[in-house]
């Protein structure tokens, strides 16, 4: 069955074709939509989304299809926010970028990086993640250790409301539109006033992580009242972004890298704080089971750092040479203190040569899922204290065991952001009641542990699920109340960050070996 809204100008698939473009995501899920969508531009948008509303069918958004835990797929109506919103434009200073919510993230890097600016922000996701998709879910990367994750730099926003009204707000201005004013109504409407807070004005009880993009972002906009602040991280839950502007920043005149040992859990806490105290851009870590798989124990020169190493620790500095060359310096003091052995890299190629053994995770998961097993990404992206870390590890490890599942992690252990990928063979008769019981044993962990299931991924419908055991109760509540406020209709992205009653965190849950992005290494 074809669901089309007349005189829809942009692209339109349906059924099988549908579903399978649909199901075109970096994460391990599927879907079976009857349409997939592309609107031609933002008038196109505006006649779906009231269409769609009239019809009572739910709009799903999605970008680049690069999001993991489900929150880019469903039916069923899917809305691809690409090929009408790609533009690009660039301060004539280079200070700031606008950019469709479409237009891939690297190309707008490069637009910048033209002008000598950057997005520092960027995920490794980049060459195929689009901007819309990058504010959707709040995401990071391993720069985001200095600079932030993408809440940071979005200076403003543009879109389409739950009632198919354009609008307008933050340097996106001269705001306009409904939704910006129903935002600003929420505290008094919704007696969030009445949540507790510190004196920064964040709530009592949000996660004291240095990362986050799970549940709608009270804590940015409490204090502020900004409109845009709310929708960055809300995952298409409250309106369909067409636009974004962010800042930019320099680049540095150099950066370079050192290699860390950490020959125990407590070392790779205090590597990762004291990358934090040294001024580091990047603090990345590679698991136990990573050197293994990957061969880097058996490999001259790493070798002798991964032989008897719980992980290695992948530090970045960037800024003026005579900075660089003083960071390095305390880098290589801090490595003496862990008692691990280090690696310099003096020259920027001798930097990306071992920036490549961080890119290596996933061609190593692909050999792996070619093995017969298949990597399940259910729980890769919890944040927990840094201070926590090394015993989430530990204890990460024990659950894996008693699962008997094997997992390559890696991290951005400076941001206590955990990236696991359990590598399971879907053959077996109790692969997925395993997959399960991992998932609400980790949840238990990291709530106990006072941290977070999304760092830069959002929490789709994988997560959402566990919004009360994360957040408490009263907190899911103003996240609920907060959905029902901007779209009672629950018409964009039902079932994402607010779950719907009895929701299944592993519907639609199909693992395969990955596929998309299609040139992914």
């Amino acid at each position: 069955m074809k669901l089309l809204p007349p005189s829809f100008r942009g692209r339109a698939v349906h059924d099988e074709d549908a579903a399978h473009q649909a199901s075109l995501v970096s994460g391990p899920f599927r879907a079976r939509p009857r349409s997939l969508l592309a609107p031609a531009d933002t008038e196109d948008l505006v006649h779906l989304v009231r269409w769609a509303g009239a019809e009572g069918l739910p709009l799903v958004p999605r970008g680049g299809g690069t999001g993991m835990p489900g929150g880019n797929l469903g039916g069923p109506l899917v809305v691809a926010m690409t090929e009408g919103f790609g533009a690009i434009q660039v301060a004539s200073d280079g200070e700031s970028v606008r950019a469709g919510a479409g237009a891939v993230a690297a190309a707008v890097d490069a637009a910048v990086r033209a002008r000598g600016r950057r997005l520092p922000f960027l995920p490794a996701s980049a060459p195929w993640a689009t901007m819309g998709g990058i504010a959707a879910n709040n995401s990071a990367g391993a720069g985001s250790f200095l600079h932030g994750a993408a809440a940071g730099w979005i200076t403003g926003l543009a879109g389409v409301d739950a009632t198919g009204t354009p609008f307008r707000t933050g340097s996106l201005g001269p705001e306009e539109g409904w939704l910006p004013e129903r935002l600003r109504s929420l505290p008094a409407a919704l007696a969030l006033e009445a949540l507790s807070r510190d004196p920064a004005g964040i709530p009592t009880g949000w996660p004291r992580v240095r990362k986050n993009s799970s549940g709608y972002a009270l804590d940015r906009f409490l204090p502020s009242g900004d409109p845009f602040t709310l929708l960055v991280g809300s995952e298409g839950t409250l309106a369909l972004l067409t636009e974004v502007e962010v800042r930019t920043a320099r680049v540095p005149e150099t950066r370079r890298v050192l290699l860390l040992g950490a020959p125990n859990p407590e070392a790779v806490v205090a590597g990762a704080l004291g990358a934090a105290e040294l001024g580091a851009s990047a603090c990345e870590l590679l698991g136990r089971r990573f050197l293994e798989i990957s061969g880097l124990v058996n490999r001259s020169p790493i070798d002798r750092l991964a032989r008897n190493a719980f992980a290695l620790l992948l530090l970045e500095v960037e800024g003026t040479r005579k900075e660089v060359e003083a960071r390095l310096d305390a880098a290589e003091g801090l490595a003496r203190q862990l008692d691990g052995g280090y690696l310099r890299a003096d020259t920027e190629e001798q930097a990306e040569s071992l920036w490549k053994l961080r890119r290596a995770a996933s061609p190593i998961i692909a050999r792996e899922a070619g093995r017969g097993l298949i990597s399940t990404q259910f729980i890769e992206d919890s944040v927990v204290p840094v201070s926590e870390l090394g015993g989430y590890l530990v204890e990460l490890d024990r659950i894996l065991a008693r699962a008997h599942l094997d997992a390559v992690v890696f991290a951005h252990a400076g941001d206590g952001n955990i990236h696991v990928n359990p590598l399971v063979d879907v053959g077996s008769s109790d692969w997925k009641a395993r997959v399960r019981r991992v998932l609400d044993e980790v949840v238990t962990l990291v709530a106990e542990l006072g941290g977070t299931l999304a760092g830069e991924h959002g929490d789709g419908r994988l997560r959402a699920p566990f919004l009360s055991r994360i957040w408490g109760p009263e907190l899911a509540g103003a996240f609920a109340e907060v959905k029902e406020w901007v779209d009672p209709a629950n018409l964009l992205n039902p079932g994402v960050v607010v779950p719907l009653p009895g929701q299944d965190p592993l519907e639609g849950f199909e693992p395969r070996p990955r596929a998309h992005p299609p040139d992914h290494p």
